[in-house]
Formats: structure tokens, C-alpha cells, sequence
């Protein structure tokens, strides 16, 4: 005697079963979604402040093969003591550069040299090292920094700005925390607690100062002064018509700056020139990883200021990152 075989559903009974599962996982999906977008619309909670230091204080780091002292409270030396170095993805960038360079006999010069962060860099990396600084207790800083490294010896500090025209100017001097605003752009909108000094600072013609100094082949020039970048490039015109050099410029827009068109920019260097802008990012600040795209002036002119590469069309192929 066989068992009864039990019914087989019909295919009416089959479609809707098939039909609920497709309701419920349609249901579940538009659940999940809704979820998502929900969350999604939510702002996210500020990050939780940095807790403030009882006081600020001395330290003394090692970066990249050389000792640096700073003092927290100024942004500089802040962005020194949490990630090694200022403006890591710039000294990167330029490491490369020269690497790929390949001269031996290579000589930076380093217009705005503030504290020493980047000539104690740039002196790992070249055969000399120009610096330019003209604000006296900034000039002390840099002295320390010097002297902390008495292995470091290819470190030139020349206690005058550069312009064009040998004169003595008013100056600015930067405010406790950033003593890298100082400037000769004097009557220009600046940080309300900037001060002008009583006593005028020399500037002179970079073309005449480096003449006299019989160096080698300038390699790299890096212009980081405040607004007062248009009357140092037409100082050094000269040095860069010899050596045609890399160069880097941070361009002030006025009305901090002069520099106000793609026409005056481009007039301020020898021909067959090509212009690019080293990006801000979150890494290149914390990772030195650096971002360099072309110059389109409409686009990056409207920025407070630019990180501008100037690089000579004959040594275009040593430019990383291009």
C-alpha cells in the first residue's frame, strides 16, 4: 500500500508566495535606506575642543635630521611640535624637486626665512642655503635653531629683506601667535594685533645682495613674505634670467597683496615659464603628501592666497607631482 503523495501547489499559490518575499525584502531595503538618509541629514557633532594648556612653554624637537626649539601658543611652532615640520607637504615637494634636479652644487635661497624651519630643511637637500630675514627677534629664533645644529653648516642668514630698491621701510611686526605675518606692506589690511615698529629694517635689490656672494647655481628661490612678493621678484629678475631657477611664491591678492592679475604674475618671471599651485590638504600637513595642479587663475586667484610654483619649461621633467 503506497502513501498518499501530498498535493502540489498551484502555480497561483507559487506566484504569491513569491510576491510576498519580494514585498518583504522591498520593505526591508526602502527600511535601510530611509535609515541612511536619515543619518545622512543629521549634522555631525563638533569635534570636542582641545583642552587648554595650563601655559604655553619651550620645547626643543627632532625633525628631519635637525633639532628645532619653538614655543606653543604660535601657530607655527604648534603645527611644528604635532607634525614635525611647518608647511611639511612644501619642504616634501621641494626635497623631491631638487632630488630629481640632481646638482650637486645646488644653492637655495629663502626669502622670508622667519624661524629656520625651512632653511634647516632645505640645508639637507642643497649645497647652500641663502636665508633672508629682516624682524630682529625673529632673527634670534633662527640663530637658535642654527646653533642647535652645529652640524648644520651651509646655513647663510642675512638679516635684511629683499625688495627692489635699497632703502629702509616700515614694517609690521607679526603678532605673538604667528611670526610669520610680519610685512613692509605697511598700511595694508592686516591682523588688528600687529604693531608697526618704530624703527625702520633694510631691504635691499636680491640681484646686487647675490651678485656679491659669488654662489653657486640657484636652484630654488622661495618667496614667503606677506603681500610684499611683486618688489622681491623684481629684485631678484636678474638671478632668475641666470639660473632659472624653481621657484615658490606665496601671492598675496590686495588689497594685503599688489600682485591683482594673470598679466602682472606672469610679467614678474623670464620667459617659457609655467605656473602651478600646491593645494592645501589635511595630508599634506600631517603626511607631507603634496597636491600640484595647474594655475587657472579665474578658479585659484579668488582664494586669500596662493601656494604658486613657477617652473622653467626646460626642467619640467624634474617637477614631481605634475
Amino acid at each position: 500500500m503506497t502513501a498518499e503523495q501530498p498535493p502540489t501547489p498551484s502555480a497561483d499559490a507559487r506566484a504569491a508566495k513569491r510576491y510576498r518575499m519580494l514585498f518583504y525584502a522591498a520593505a526591508l531595503a526602502a527600511a535601510v535606506a530611509s535609515a541612511v538618509a536619515l543619518r545622512m541629514s543629521r549634522p555631525e557633532p563638533p569635534a570636542p575642543p582641545e583642552p587648554a594648556r595650563e601655559k604655553d612653554y619651550a620645547f626643543v624637537v627632532d625633525a628631519y635630521g635637525y633639532k628645532y626649539q619653538g614655543h606653543t601658543g604660535n601657530v607655527i611652532d604648534d603645527y611644528i611640535l604635532k607634525y614635525g615640520a611647518w608647511e611639511k607637504d612644501h619642504l616634501f615637494f621641494v626635497r623631491d624637486y631638487l632630488k630629481n634636479l640632481n646638482e650637486p652644487n645646488a644653492v637655495v635661497v629663502d626669502v622670508g626665512a622667519n624661524t629656520g624651519n625651512h632653511a634647516l630643511f632645505y640645508s639637507r637637500h642643497a649645497a647652500k642655503v641663502v636665508a633672508f630675514e629682516p624682524f630682529p627677534p625673529v632673527i634670534e629664533a633662527f640663530k637658535r635653531n642654527v646653533a642647535l645644529n652645529p652640524h648644520v653648516t651651509n646655513v647663510e642668514l642675512c638679516e635684511v629683506g629683499l625688495g627692489d630698491a635699497n632703502a629702509e621701510l616700515p614694517f609690521s611686526a607679526p603678532a605673538d601667535l604667528n611670526h610669520g605675518q610680519g610685512t613692509f606692506r605697511v598700511g595694508a589690511p592686516m591682523n588688528p594685533a600687529m604693531k608697526q615698529l618704530d624703527k625702520k629694517l633694510r631691504i635691499v635689490i636680491g640681484d646686487e645682495y647675490l651678485k656679491d656672494k659669488n654662489l653657486g647655481p640657484v636652484a630654488f628661490i622661495k618667496v614667503d613674505i606677506e603681500g610684499f612678493e611683486e618688489a622681491a621678484l623684481k629684485g631678484l629678475r636678474q638671478t632668475m634670467d641666470k639660473y632659472r631657477p624653481l621657484l615658490e611664491v606665496e601671492v598675496t591678492p590686495p588689497p594685503t597683496g599688489t600682485i591683482d592679475s594673470l598679466d602682472k604674475l606672469t610679467a614678474l618671471f623670464p620667459k617659457d615659464y609655467e605656473f602651478y599651485v600646491l593645494l592645501r590638504s589635511n595630508d599634506g600637513t600631517i603626511k607631507g603628501q603634496y597636491h600640484l595642479v595647474k594655475l587657472d587663475w579665474a578658479v585659484h586667484s579668488k582664494n586669500e592666497q596662493i601656494e604658486l610654483v613657477a617652473c622653467p619649461k626646460e626642467r619640467l621633467a624634474a617637477l614631481p607631482g605634475k
